[in-house]
């Protein structure tokens, strides 16, 4: 019994062409291990050298800044975080490009893209502000619609002052309770095409049978009713260079402009 079960242990030999079979099976068995560990030496250097460009090639140094006049190149850079030290251009891109800016006053939004493995381009978007108002001793500044985009001790000589104005008390980003909503579209009108014509406004006021007058320097241009503001302000356009190369001061009556010189009178002040 033994001898039998000591014969069914043996081994047989292999044929020829089961070892031959066998051996080809081994070579391709390492031919597949030596191609995976060659495949995987291969990745792990992309991978290092992608994480080397990545960490080296990526190294933000520029920060292009346009669209910002009310805030400096510097103080936009400040918002930002950037310091000008060692900085990831992708990872500065992807961490700053959707920045909330509703705290920040006189800005709408930023906008940026890549512009090289070492730039970022930055474009700001400004409120247009449509006028402040002072209030014992602060300045109310009021965007498009209206809202109370800034409350400073600071004038920005650029915005026009508004006076006349029956309002509650202004908050914070929140919309400035007027009696007359329709003084916004007024607002809105002369700050646009103030700022088509490049003209400076320094005080926009609103008397109480509602008519409009607005003071640029020595001129006080006297408006009338909201109706027909375009084409009046076209005219103020066409009008002011010529009283201001003769160094006048008055008033320029428009209240009844309808688009003849017969409808224009300047009033002439010593």
């Amino acid at each position: 019994m033994k001898e039998k079960s000591k014969k069914k242990r043996e081994r047989v030999p292999l044929s020829p062409a089961a070892q031959r079979g066998k051996k080809i099976r081994e070579e391709r068995k390492k031919r597949k291990l030596r191609r995976f560990f060659r495949g995987l030496l291969i990745f792990l250097a992309v991978l290092a050298v992608a994480a080397l460009i990545l960490i080296f090639g990526f190294r933000l140094k520029t920060v292009n800044v346009t669209g910002n006049s009310r805030y400096t190149d510097e103080e936009i850079l400040d918002i930002l975080q950037f310091d000008g030290s060692y900085q990831n251009t992708l990872l500065f891109y992807f961490e700053k490009r959707n920045m909330d800016v509703e705290n920040i006053p006189f800005i709408d939004a930023i906008y940026m893209d890549i512009g090289g493995m070492d730039t970022i381009n930055v474009e700001v978007v400004e409120k247009i502000v449509i006028g402040c108002i002072e209030d014992n001793g602060s300045y109310i500044y009021i965007d498009t619609d209206g809202i109370v985009c800034e409350i400073s001790d600071t004038r920005q000589d650029d915005i026009p002052l508004i006076e006349g104005l029956d309002y509650d008390n202004p908050q914070l980003n929140q919309m400035l309770t007027v009696t007359d909503e329709n003084v916004y579209n007024t607002l809105l009108t002369l700050a646009l095409q103030t700022q088509k014509y490049s003209l400076s406004i320094d005080k926009v006021v609103f008397a109480d049978d509602g008519s409009v007058s607005m003071e640029m320097g020595d001129i006080t241009v006297m408006l009338g009713a909201s109706g027909n503001m375009e084409d009046k302000i076209s005219e103020v356009n066409n009008l002011l260079p010529e009283i201001e190369s003769r160094g006048l001061k008055g008033i320029l009556h428009l209240e009844n402009y309808d688009s003849t010189t017969d409808s224009i009178i300047f009033t002439k002040e010593s």
